[in-house]
């Protein structure tokens, strides 16, 4: 039993996989995985996964990469078909965590993300993920969105591969303190929990190398076997609540991503923020970004 207060058990990950794969692997082709791992239930400890090993299958899909933390080759997962989620569902693999670069080009990411990450529950996620929204239109800059499957919610961008992480990295912090600074009340870019000062924290900090977020229709390990799934922004509008859809439920909804996103620059967006005051620099997440 992998999710013991949901009921959910391993064969039925199995199944789940299977009746979202051509969903969820249109997000993840040819995308390096970080895996989570619950063999024994998500009541009991689980793991992160990046390197295959030896002992997985020589069928499934890889991508080797040298770790500089690691001093060695890592090999990650690829799932370019069904073979690899159903070893996933075997292994007890029930998160996904997806690369924002592909394979073909590891250092040049397709994506930039905001990660909107509430500090309790009174804070309104999806009020945050429409202010988001509003400053990224402004910008020029056409954006969707996804639960996170626990409390938060994930605007992302589509990117042309042209730009370096450190790249994206300092867009993404400039996009952020501009929207922060609209909203200073409610709204933080410091990673420091302690900088936060109760409010929610929009993360900037997720383009690096291997660095990842958790997939569109990907479970996570939360009591009720819930789903990181795309949504509409009239769902948002609504109130949508993110941690609302599960395992049991996820497969009956449409597909508001079917559609691929158009790939964007940022080179207008980035001179505007500029012009408002918001160079796009780079900052390491781990100092404090208050100006």
């Amino acid at each position: 039993m992998l999710w013991p207060q949901a009921g959910v058990t391993k064969a039925e990950l199995w199944d789940y996989y299977m009746a979202v794969a051509d969903r969820l692997l249109a997000g993840v082709a040819d995308r390096p995985l970080t895996l989570k791992r619950h063999p024994d239930g998500i009541e009991h400890s689980g793991f992160f996964q990046k390197h295959l090993g030896k002992d997985a299958p020589g069928d499934l899909h890889r991508f080797a990469t040298w770790s500089e933390s690691s001093k060695r080759d890592v090999e990650y997962l690829v799932a370019r078909g069904p073979r690899e989620l159903q070893w996933a569902a075997q292994m007890g693999v029930v998160e996904l965590h997806a690369w924002l670069a592909r394979i073909d080009r590891p250092h040049q990411p397709d994506t930039l993300l905001f990660d909107l990450d509430p500090s309790s529950d009174e804070q309104s996620v999806p009020q945050a993920a429409l202010w988001t929204r509003e400053v990224l239109d402004e910008l020029g800059l056409d954006a969707r969105v996804k639960s996170s499957g626990k409390r938060g919610m994930h605007v992302i961008v589509r990117l042309e591969r042209r730009y370096r992480f450190d790249e994206v990295r300092g867009f993404g912090l400039a996009v952020a303190r501009y929207l922060a600074d609209r909203h200073p009340d409610a709204l933080t870019v410091e990673m420091r929990k302690a900088d936060r000062g109760g409010r929610l924290l929009v993360d900037w900090s997720r383009h690096g190398p291997a660095q990842h977020a958790v997939a569109a229709w990907s479970p996570r390990a939360t009591p009720n076997a819930s789903v990181s799934v795309p949504l509409t922004w009239e769902e948002v509008d609504a109130g949508f609540e993110p941690s609302s859809v599960t395992v049991r439920t996820a497969p009956q909804r449409s597909d508001p991503w079917k559609e691929p996103a158009p790939a964007q620059r940022i080179e207008s967006a980035r001179t505007r923020l500029a012009d408002l005051g918001y160079e796009a620099q780079d900052r390491n997440p781990r100092a404090r970004t208050t100006r």
